[in-house]
């Protein structure tokens, strides 16, 4: 049982740090460049969506994340692991955990989808110029997802800061 629960902290803890290091990434680093860049950003996130699974590894990391958590929850026993005030700081981050990828699924990957969805319509296929009348409408699902993104980093943070810092209160 030992070895069991290792390789499940091993993994939720793992996929927990791929999930905010992306989620940061792309909240902070990569969605707001390619804003900043305009037409050309535009077709960067184009292709960022269209040629990589970078929108699909949010939902594979967070969902073992979760999963591994609930699992350690069910099977681990934490309460003889942690003092009341730990057990309350590991509740927070399981809340914020929780709630950051109900977030992530119900509003940032609407969003992304939806950025996705209008990138396919209105980028040329040859790479060219974005039409004009299209550009305002990319960049309002660019600046929502962005929005979302900063959300879902945010409550991620909650989760890390809760679940690493429960063992030393």
């Amino acid at each position: 049982m030992d070895i069991v629960l290792v390789l499940l902290r091993l993994l939720h803890i793992l996929a927990g740090v791929t999930w905010f290091g992306i989620g940061a990434a792309m909240a902070f680093y990569i969605a707001p460049a390619a804003l900043a860049a305009g037409e050309s950003g535009l077709h960067f996130f184009h292709s960022l969506f269209k040629n990589t699974s970078f929108s699909r590894i949010f939902a594979s990391v967070s969902g073992t994340t979760v999963l591994a958590g609930l699992l350690l929850y069910v099977i681990g026993n934490s309460a003889s692991y942690f003092t009341s005030t730990g057990n309350a700081v590991l509740g927070i981050g399981a809340a914020a955990g929780v709630l950051a990828i109900l977030h992530g699924g119900a509003a940032t990957g609407r969003a992304t989808k939806a950025l996705g969805m209008a990138l396919e319509q209105h980028i040329p296929k040859s790479g060219g110029a974005i039409p004009a009348d299209a550009l305002a409408t990319l960049r309002e699902h660019a600046e929502k997802m962005l929005t979302h993104s900063r959300i879902s980093f945010a409550l991620t943070l909650i989760a890390l800061i809760g679940m690493g810092s429960a063992r030393y209160l």
